[in-house]
């Protein structure tokens, strides 16, 4: 969890580089792997954990998609509580 926490924040902090390592792996000329860089961007967490928001947005759409009448509570589902403590360690808010 820690190197992803890292990778993450390397992610959001650094988009020449992200681009260029997405350039080499997967192979795309540069311009296209910046752009891929930029619009993919949002998906990810800079911290590895979800706002309440997108929570709440998550929960409702799998309760939608199975068919349940409410969605599940989120304490049933999500616990950042190890997270929160490795973003502590590095200094992530």
């Amino acid at each position: 969890m820690r190197a992803r926490t890292k990778a993450y924040r390397y992610f959001h902090e650094n988009e020449k580089g992200t681009s260029e390592t997405l350039a080499k792996y997967t192979k795309l000329d540069f311009a296209i792997a910046l752009e891929t860089y930029r619009i993919s961007r949002f998906g990810f967490t800079g911290n590895g954990i979800l706002s309440d928001v997108d929570v709440d947005s998550l929960l409702k759409q799998d309760a939608k998609t199975l068919g349940l009448a409410h969605p599940v509570s989120a304490a049933k589902v999500f616990d950042f509580g190890v997270q929160r403590e490795i973003n502590k360690e590095l200094g992530i808010r």
